[in-house]
Order: C-alpha cells, then structure tokens, then sequence
C-alpha cells in the first residue's frame, strides 16, 4: 500500500490529496454549461398571436365537422369584426356554442364560392354550415397581421384545411 504523502506544520497534519483541483472544478462548470445550452436550445419556442388563433380555429372546424356528423345535427360557423362563432341547430333555430374574440389586429377576409363576403360589424349569422351528411359550404378565409397570413379553406366535402393544400 502506498503511503500519502503528509506535511506536518506544528501540530496540525494537512493531507496532499484531500479536495478538488482546479482542473476538476472547470471540467464540471464545462460540461454543466453544455447541458444548460443544450436544454435552453430545445425549449420551444412561443409562436406568434395569429398562429395560436388559427391553430385553434383549426381544431375548433374539425370538431364542429364532425361533431356533425356523430350528432346527425348541422353546425355552422359565423363571424363578426370582432369575433368567431361556432353554432349548432337545435329546435329549430342556431345556438352558440363557443364565441371567441378576434386575437391582436387581425385582418379577416372571407369568401364564400369565390365571392368575398363583407363581414358584419357586431351581429354574426351562420354563413359555413357542416351537415351531417359529410358537406360543408365552399368558403376561403384568411387572418393577416403585419407578419403573417393564415389561410383556412373548404371545398364542400366537410374538410378544412389550414393553408393552401386543396
């Protein structure tokens, strides 16, 4: 067994090997750093007002969609200059079932079998309907902000689709 060595200085014994160097200290802090770097360049992004809207504008045509279908009852879509909305038929009249405001200063263009369609100060009507035989109305609908434009588009057969994919 090897023996350590030991320096004495007046009564106290100070061991040669006990601690950490410093080589051993900045090899942690590095590989510490690099695994923060790692992480903070992974974390997602915050995506910009107008994408949170059209994606949940998104989703919210597909569930009217097919929440047509399941029901066997029409769910349309409206909109005014300061909001959307989703409706549902029910004793023979349009109920809403969700309002949402319009996010930030939104541009909306709506068109209906290729007419553009002004759209209603305060009161909105149903003007997309999904039927519950798999149909919809023929309509294009864009959002633009100072950055962005987001496109949603039907072309009768009950789909919606974001962006130009028809």
């Amino acid at each position: 067994m090897a023996s350590r060595p030991i320096f004495r200085t007046g009564k106290t014994r100070i061991d040669k090997v006990a601690g950490f160097t410093l080589i051993e200290m900045m090899a942690v802090l590095v590989i510490i750093s690099l695994m923060t770097g790692v992480v903070v360049l992974n974390m997602p992004r915050e995506k910009p007002m107008i994408e949170q809207q059209g994606s949940f504008m998104a989703k919210q045509f597909s569930v009217a969609a097919q929440t047509s279908i399941i029901s066997g009852t029409p769910q349309a879509f409206g909109l005014s200059q300061d909001a959307y909305f989703f409706y549902t038929f029910d004793e023979g009249e349009w109920k809403v079932v969700s309002e949402t405001e319009w996010a930030g200063d939104l541009e909306v263009n709506f068109k209906k079998d290729e007419i553009s369609i002004d759209i209603p100060k305060e009161k909105a009507v149903p003007i997309v309907v999904f039927e519950p035989m798999g149909l919809s109305t023929v309509f294009s609908l864009s959002l633009e902000d100072t950055d962005q434009t987001i496109t949603f588009s039907s072309n009768g057969d009950g789909k919606v689709i974001l962006g130009d994919e028809l």
